[in-house]
């Protein structure tokens, strides 16, 4: 019986007759040096998610999102950022790739360990696109470009193997060593680099005083009793369910008290989507409250005020109470009214108006307009706005994060700068 594997006699001769050499694989050399670049920028964007509050160059959206990616929970396995596995796994690629140029071995010897890695990389790959896409809902330009050239190196890995496959795998003295020290080599820097960077930039921006002039987010030292800001999540708990966003479980709870007619509010929610996809939402629940400035269903306040107010806040829950989706969907909808002239927001916002936007959303229209003309959330509407009264609003949005009145900066860089103060403090 003939071993798969036959160590080369080193002589003079140096191999058997006719024995061929693998050579330099050089597609793979090529991906692994572009992996590894990719992967670096991919470790950066880590590093920057963590210690900034500006949003990151490759976010587009709430769906094409980087932060949401590599600056969430699944950004980092032992605390070290996928980036830097990443730039281990191409190290490595590039370390099998330029290996014929070490030690003597057959194609076949070298193609089949250039295999092994490939399939590696390219199964773990999947399983992160499977994490980004159904688990977190968003992608990562950076992240899918990391995944497509681990699975272009397995297929032109693979094909390489095919052509080889008969060849007998043949290896010189020490050739196991070599393959094993051009791996370590190679893979294991970028992991000691990726679990220091991140220590050594969190102490760096620690370190750093803030400008003077920067309004550092803060809130107030005393928290509310804790029942004011329970939050209800079904309807068959107090007056009404709380329609949120985000992780049920999440460390960092946020209320905003608001008025479907108040330009600020519309603003505010704006700024806190921005900065929920930046911290990402699943580590982040938003929790949306009513506060009508109107005395048509708020006593607190003197005049009528934002005149279709009331209606909106009610035909917002009307909306919700059908399916939990709608409820944002007319919120961006009553939100828009604030662009409108008062003889249009007379219009679209009647009661045949907020029929018809109900339609449009696909809701039961009968029962909505049942659920408005019978009040049916109002007491869920009163409750908040008396949570509220006893917070001391006196303006809308009222904002309260973790218990506590949020008085910083009211802005995309300011709510996620709170956000991941109000995480790192858990």
């Amino acid at each position: 019986m003939i071993p798969n594997v036959v160590k080369m006699q080193e002589g003079s001769e140096g191999t058997a007759a006719g024995q061929t050499f693998a050579k330099l694989n050089i597609p793979s050399l090529v991906i692994g040096l572009i992996g590894f670049g990719v992967s670096l920028y991919a470790l950066i964007l880590h590093i920057k998610s963590k210690t900034s509050s500006a949003s990151l160059n490759c976010d587009v959206n709430d769906v094409v999102n980087c932060s949401k990616v590599v600056g969430g929970e699944y950004g980092e396995l032992f605390s070290i950022p996928l980036g830097a596995f990443g730039m281990s796994y191409f190290g490595i690629v590039m370390a099998m790739a330029i290996l014929p140029a070490f030690l003597s071995a057959s194609p076949s010897w070298i193609a089949r360990r250039q295999l092994i890695v490939a399939t590696i990389g390219s199964l773990v790959s999947l399983v992160l696109a499977y994490i980004s896409y159904f688990k977190i809902g968003a992608v990562c330009i950076v992240c899918s470009t990391v995944h497509g050239l681990t699975i272009v190196n397995f297929f032109i890995t693979l094909m390489a193997f095919l052509k080889v496959r008969s060849i007998p795998q043949v290896v010189g003295e020490g050739g196991f060593i070599k393959l094993l020290a051009a791996g370590l080599a190679l893979g294991v820097p970028p992991l000691l680099a990726g679990a220091l960077l991140p220590l050594v930039m969190s102490t760096l921006g620690n370190s750093t005083p803030a400008p003077v002039q920067e309004q550092k987010p803060t809130a107030e030292a005393t928290p509310f009793p804790s029942e004011w800001v329970q939050v209800a999540r079904s309807n068959y708990v107090g007056k009404g369910e709380d329609y949120r966003l985000g992780n049920d479980q999440a460390k960092v709870v946020v209320h905003m008290f608001s008025d479907l007619q108040c330009p600020h509010c519309k603003v505010s929610a704006e700024d806190i989507s921005a900065a929920l996809s930046a911290v990402g939402s699943d580590r982040v629940l938003f929790v949306y409250r009513n506060y009508p400035l109107s005395n048509k269903c708020n006593p607190n306040v003197g005049s009528e005020g934002h005149a279709h107010a009331c209606d909106l806040a009610m035909a917002l829950r009307c909306a919700g109470s059908q399916r939990k989706e709608a409820f944002w969907e007319f919120k961006e909808w009553a939100f828009s009214g604030i662009e409108m002239s008062p003889d249009e927001q007379q219009k679209q916002f009647s009661q045949a108006g907020l029929v018809a936007q109900a339609q449009k959303l696909k809701l039961d229209s009968s029962r909505f307009e049942a659920c408005l003309r019978d009040k049916v959330e109002l007491p869920k509407i009163q409750d908040d706005i008396e949570i509220g009264k006893k917070m001391g609003l006196t303006g809308t949005p009222l904002i309260v994060i973790n218990g506590r009145t949020y008085s910083g900066e009211r802005s995309p860089q300011g709510f996620t700068r709170a956000f991941r103060e109000a995480l790192e403090a858990k």
